[in-house]
């Protein structure tokens, strides 16, 4: 099915088109892929691709992009093709047709890229993987016709939330999908939950890095239709809801959109449309317990406000970025086509304007979600030029090829789409999930389709993955040979390094071992001079007692000196006494004798 903007209001009373096949399969045609002449080598490559060619030149040049003149004269030259057509059709002049895709000038951050077709529908090898579409039958009575409602996938299984009816009456309705059987489970919740709900928010979520996964909700219109700023957690395993005070809440809003970055455990939430009706630009992150305001929401390159837009948490290059496509930016009716990719590690906005392929017509209430390297996109609103119509397409957006493609479906085995919620993947299908939504007459429907992928032809971009896994991982092989390499010569000059060494020490220990022996030698030397010596200090103790025994000889002679000494001075005395008495004795002799001689 092309692309709604080609036809005008005439061409959507003519009888659809025929069935496909039966069995369900929307498949691709198969051939070339019918490129534009251009000057531009890739745009040639292109033009001479067939089943059989070569698509290594073309993937080089799409995932580069080195060419940017080329890429600008492959969409001009694209979009003169698509002029063409569309004069074929219903008359509709060149001007006509920029009429229809205008968009605001001067807003660098609300002027998205502009819908120029470069591709056709996407077919043969450049096309995604087929999908066998395929209808769910239901009673009904579990799962009933609802808008607005909330799809998330946890644990194998798909939980809705709220919704509004036919008679506009919103629900608080907890279902649970089993994939596998395809039976719906009205969920028995505990305790006092949010109540009713439209155009809110539901998401996988983590209390804490060790918690349990749980879910939760954030905003939309209660029963009232007024916004909230509510945010409710429901355990999955105890089934019983909890409302959260959470610090520095945003405002309230409805029609936003969130992404949970389970690595991170950070929950990202993007504009949406206010209690007052405005369309809201500013993003907020949840960390813990607490809201943050991003600042890079209001730089001059991010999306501007917008609601019913879709974000998808992409994994590319080994990098998180959260995908924003599209959304109502005036809140009554004005939808984008464009595509922003925010960077979650560098808090940045990216806009892509430059890519190959016819993107989605601005549309909004879509779904999407990401799964191998590819932005899937079904659905929506488009703005026509008299009434809005429900779209039955799907697109796929595959960033490594930087291209747009359109899957060829047919809109009867598909359906059209709108304010459905979620798009739903299960990561072990890989098969999308569409629940409910409003039908091409803008009515609440409960029909449930699965899409599952089929392997019928080529991807591009998957046979460049593989391509460019290979040579990552010859060059990863020959890097770490050359490690090794390098390892290794490394290793042998330490082991040059560890023999000398070796050598060095060998030597050294032959010295030690020397001075060993010489200190053996001198050590025996040693200890005989020690015996000599301990033999002489024998020798001078024997000769210390003698002298000690001397010692105390002479103490008792002096002793016995003493005595003599006291005994030699008694005599003495006693001499002297006897001596004084001689000599007197004489003296009185000598004078008696004088005495007589005078006398006579």
């Amino acid at each position: 099915m092309s692309d709604i903007s080609d036809f005008s209001e005439s061409d959507f009373d003519k009888p659809p088109p025929p069935p496909p096949p039966k069995g369900g399969l929307a498949r691709g045609k198969t051939g070339k892929v019918p490129f534009p002449p251009t000057k531009n080598a890739a745009a040639a490559a292109a033009a001479k691709l067939g089943p059989s060619s070569s698509v290594e030149g073309l993937g080089a040049d799409l995932k580069k992009g080195d060419n940017k003149d080329g890429a600008k004269d492959l969409r001009k030259a694209g979009s003169n093709v698509s002029g063409d057509k569309d004069k074929d059709k219903g008359g509709k002049t060149e001007n006509e047709g920029e009429k229809k895709s205008s968009k605001p000038v001067g807003r660098r951050a609300g002027s998205g890229p502009q819908s120029q077709p470069s591709l056709d529908k996407a077919t043969g090898v450049l096309s995604p993987p087929d999908f066998f579409i395929s209808k769910i039958v239901h009673d009904g009575q579990c799962f009933t016709p609802r808008v607005g409602h909330c799809v998330v996938e946890a644990k194998g299984s798909v939980y809705l939330f709220g919704g509004e009816n036919e008679e506009k009456t919103s629900s608080d309705d907890m279902i649970r999908f089993d994939p596998n059987t395809n039976d719906f489970e009205l969920v028995d919740t505990k305790g006092s939950g949010p109540g009713p709900r439209r155009g809110a928010s539901l998401t996988l979520w983590r209390q804490s890095p060790t918690s349990e996964p749980s879910l939760l909700l954030f905003g939309g219109m209660d029963e009232s239709q007024v916004a909230v700023s509510e945010s409710w957690m429901f355990d999955l395993a105890s089934r019983q809801w909890k409302e959260m005070a959470f610090k520095n809440k945003p405002d309230a809003r409805h029609s936003h959109a969130s992404v949970y970055h389970q690595q991170k455990g950070t929950l990202l939430v993007f504009g949406g449309q206010g209690a007052e009706g405005n369309v809201l630009q500013d993003a907020h992150i949840l960390e813990g317990s607490s809201w943050r305001t991003l600042e890079s929401a209001t730089d001059t390159l991010a999306p501007c406000g917008r609601c019913g837009h879709s974000a998808s948490l992409c994994e590319l290059s080994n990098k998180f970025v959260v995908a924003v496509f599209g959304g109502d930016i005036s809140g009554t009716g004005k939808g984008e086509n464009d595509l922003w990719l925010y960077d979650i590690a560098q808090d940045s906005w990216d806009i892509i304007d430059e890519y190959a392929g016819e993107p989605p017509c601005p549309r909004w209430k879509h779904a999407a979600a990401f799964f191998d390297n590819r932005l899937w996109i079904i659905g929506g609103t488009y703005a026509g030029w008299f009434r809005n119509y429900i779209m039955s397409d799907f697109f796929v957006f595959d960033f490594l090829a930087k291209c747009w493609f359109k899957c060829d479906v047919d809109p009867k085995d598909l359906g059209s789409h709108t304010d459905v919620g979620s798009l739903t993947v299960l990561p072990s299908s890989r098969a999308i999930f569409i629940f409910g939504g409003a039908d091409q007459r803008g009515c609440p429907c409960a029909d449930v389709y699965r899409l599952a992928p089929v392997c019928t032809t080529i991807s591009l971009s998957g046979l460049r993955q593989d391509m460019q896994r290979t040579v990552a991982e010859v060059k990863q092989m020959r890097l770490e040979m050359d490690k090794t390499l390098q390892e290794t010569g490394e290793l042998k000059e330490t082991v040059t390094q560890i023999a000398s060494q070796t050598e060095a020490a060998e030597a050294k220990l032959q010295g030690v071992a020397d001075t060993a022996s010489s200190a053996s030698q001198q050590m025996a030397d040693l200890v005989k001079a020690q015996q000599q010596l301990q033999a002489s200090l024998k020798r001078i103790e024997e000769s210390v007692a003698q002298a000690e025994a001397s010692v105390k000889s002479f103490s008792n002679i002096e002793k016995r000196f003493g005595v003599m000494e006291v005994t030699v001075q008694e005599v003495l005395a006693k001499l002297e006494q006897k001596a004084d008495i001689s000599s007197l004795r004489a003296i009185a002799a000598k004078v008696g004798t004088a005495s007589d001689d005078e006398e006579a």
